[in-house]
């Protein structure tokens, strides 16, 4: 038998061999369940998060790079990649040298030295949680919420090896840093007074090998600055926009300027850790070498230096204690002019319809001023160390000078150490300067921090579903007992003592006037947002039983919000769907009646609907968020007034479709047109948050003309 070629595997794809791994250790679950939340591409997941994705089922996994020559039993199951990103199971190892792996084509055992030519080495091990210890990717993101603050500082620690070449780096500059005072102290004492020329040049060829060897690692070190940071400031921007993503909506109040302020310029806040690092634990021990040095050459000059750094570290401490509150004031206002500039972008129309543009323009100004202000406060605070510094570096430098005369009128120093001194005195303020530096951008940074981490501590929703219900079919039976929805911090009620039944394969209106709870109640449906009060049934069991992601595949919610993003026609339908299937996208075009604007447009669905969807109607973009509840092919269907927006002869045609689309299938409407309750068989009467009324929809619409026909 010849050597095997990653051309011999029918490779499969990455969530393909997870859901294998997954069925092999006995949990239910697809891989829509699996990669829910996480990103994917062409229909499979980023290597990066598979991890996270077995954690949701209680396996272990981490990548390793390891020959495949060195696996043994213990460390199987595992994933081992293939050259063209293609992947496959190794199950066992039936025979020493033998191993049984489950690619495209089925399971089959071939020799291990033979399938070593067609791995890459990249390896997912996957194992049971210890029982003792829990998950290490679980335990992580449970880190995170419980204690962001402690995770964003720890993060730093995966960069260790980085870390320590980069300490390494400093310190090799530093020692750089005694050459050239040294040299010129050498050539004032030694070579000027006797002209000694070969010295001169000896010296002279070691000093420039050293200023190379200093340049270099001002540039290597730099480097790992940048290295650390960038990649620290990326791990922590995904995992803020991951809590955004993941979170909660009815715990989640945050607004358009808060989560600017928490995700601004975090590259920088990233790198403020490594240059504090290596300031803190390089650059200021060598202040202390640098003054022993000092001391030993010029003797009680050492005195200049020390009352320099005292005074730079009172100008420092004063801009810090100034800048903890002006940062406060500083972010306060950001935000506020974020979420102006929110509002106009979002709105422009209606300030425009109404003549409103004064109003905000007067807005803008004024947050602008105090914004102004606030910087140039800000900003006086944040020279204050440096401007002082100058002047003490200088002061020094003066110091050293007269200190020196009187030492070498003593006859206990020379000229040659008087100029060794003051390079010295230079070189031991660096450090003081930078640790100040640092430490003020810190305070201007506390804001962000304090508000990236209570970003990281948003609660989310569930990622897995309790074992009673997973992988089971949908019916479409929803229940409520006795269930109120409060308002997040608000006293607000919105629904009181909900109790309604819907049957699988019914289809139900719900009517009301604004404000009666209809929209709320179709979210507690839909798993968006959960009772204050009471319970949510769906096939007999709690709601909160079921992952977000087992939800979103059986339940399909239209908003009455239409909102789209800045895409194509067909982006927007098919959104959320990794490999939409061209039938189920037929069909959905056609329920929606997109195809009737679509079709005149030479780009078809292909056309950009620009930002909101500024570029359709109103019907037009209601019609496409439609499509996108379709495309789900979902059991139950909850649309919030699907044709609000739309003219008569576009309702008729969704009420046909609908029609057509919605048999067998759990059916919830909310609306205000009559038209649409043609659909239904029971109407629902909604009204202060209360149910009403609760009749076969010919009784409900008799009694709703009788009621009209007492008014009048």
């Amino acid at each position: 038998m010849g050597q095997w070629k990653s051309d011999d595997f029918n490779g499969m794809l990455l969530v393909e061999a997870l859901v294998g791994v997954a069925s092999s250790a006995g949990k239910a679950i697809d891989a829509a369940g699996l990669t829910a939340a996480l990103p994917t591409a062409s229909g499979d997941l980023d290597p990066r998060f598979a991890p996270i994705a077995m954690a949701r089922i209680d396996l272990d996994a981490r990548w390793v790079a390891r020959p495949i020559r060195e696996l043994a039993p213990v460390d199987l199951p595992a994933i081992v990649r293939l050259p063209d990103d293609r992947f496959v199971v190794v199950t066992a190892m039936p025979a020493p040298g033998v191993v049984t792996l489950v690619d495209g084509d089925g399971e089959r055992s071939v020799l291990l030295e033979e399938f070593a030519p067609a791995a890459t080495g990249d390896l997912l091990m996957i194992g049971h949680i210890d029982p003792a210890n829990g998950s290490l990717v679980g335990d992580e993101r449970e880190r995170i919420r419980a204690n962001p603050r402690l995770w964003l500082i720890s993060s730093f620690l995966t960069e260790r090896r980085n870390f320590i070449q980069l300490l390494g780096a400093a310190l090799f500059l530093n020692l750089c840093g005694f050459a050239i005072p040294l040299y010129m102290r050498a050539i004032y004492d030694r070579v000027v007074p006797n002209l000694a020329l070969e010295s001169l040049w000896a010296l002279s060829s070691g000093i420039v090998l050293v200023l190379i060897f200093e340049c270099l690692f001002k540039q290597i070190r730099s480097t790992f600055i940048d290295a650390i940071g960038l990649r620290i400031g990326q791990a922590i921007q995904h995992r803020a926009m991951s809590s955004i993503l993941q979170a909660r909506i009815d715990k989640s109040n945050w607004t358009v300027g808060s989560m600017m302020t928490a995700l601004r310029d975090i590259e920088s806040m990233a790198m403020l850790v490594p240059t504090a690092i290596v300031t803190f634990c390089i650059d200021i021990p060598f202040f202390f070498l640098f003054l022993a040095l000092i001391a030993m050459i010029g003797g009680w000059t050492v005195m200049a230096p020390v009352l320099g750094a005292l005074a730079m570290l009172a100008a420092g401490a004063v801009s810090a204690y100034a800048l903890k509150f002006g940062a406060k004031r500083s972010n306060k206002l950001l935000q506020a002019r974020n979420n102006l500039v929110a509002d106009v972008v979002a709105s422009l129309h209606t300030i425009k319809s109404n003549q409103a543009e004064g109003r905000f323009l007067r807005r803008w100004d004024n947050l602008s001023d105090h914004v102004g202000m606030t910087g140039k406060a800000t900003r006086a605070w944040v020279d204050l160390p440096s401007t002082a510094s100058a002047f003490i570096v200088q002061a020094v430098t003066v110091v050293i000078v007269v200190i020196s005369i009187y030492q070498i009128q003593a006859g206990v120093m020379t000229a040659g150490a008087l100029i060794a001194c003051n390079m010295l005195a230079g070189r031991a303020m660096g450090p003081i300067s930078a640790a100040i530096m640092v430490v003020s951008k810190s305070y201007q940074s506390l804001g962000q921090f304090a508000a990236l981490a209570d970003l990281l501590a948003l609660e989310p929703e569930s990622e897995t579903s309790d074992a009673a219900v997973q992988g089971r079919t949908f019916h479409g039976r929803i229940a409520f007992q006795e269930v109120g929805y409060v308002y997040p911090d608000t006293n607000v009620s919105v629904l009181r003592d909900i109790n309604v039944e819907v049957k699988p394969g019914e289809k139900i209106g719900i009517i009301g006037a604004a404000g009666s709870g209809k929209s709320t109640l179709l979210k507690l449906m839909g798993g968006l947002i959960a009772p204050g009060a009471g319970r949510v049934l769906v096939d007999g069991h709690a709601i909160e039983q079921f992952s977000a992601a087992q939800l979103r595949e059986n339940i399909a919610f239209a908003t009455q919000e239409a909102v789209l993003f800045d895409d194509s026609i067909y982006e927007n339908i098919v959104l959320g769907a990794p490999n939409p299937d061209p039938a189920l996208l037929e069909r959905a075009v056609h329920t929606a009646g997109v195809h009737h604007f679509a079709a005149r447009s030479k780009e078809g669905l292909s056309r950009s609907v620009g930002v909101g969807g500024c570029r359709l109607s109103g019907g037009q973009r209601q019609a496409v968020v439609l499509a996108r509840a379709f495309m789900r092919d979902p059991r139950i269907l909850l649309l919030d007034e699907p044709t609000a927006a739309m003219d008569v002869d576009g309702e008729h045609a969704v009420i046909r479709g609908l029609r057509e689309f919605g048999a067998g299938r759990t059916m919830i409407i909310a609306t205000h047109r009559f038209a649409v309750l043609e659909l239904v068989d029971r109407v629902i009467w909604m009204e202060d948050g209360r149910i009403m009324s609760d009749l076969p929809r010919r009784e409900m619409l008799e009694s709703l003309r009788q009621q009209k026909a007492k008014a009048a």
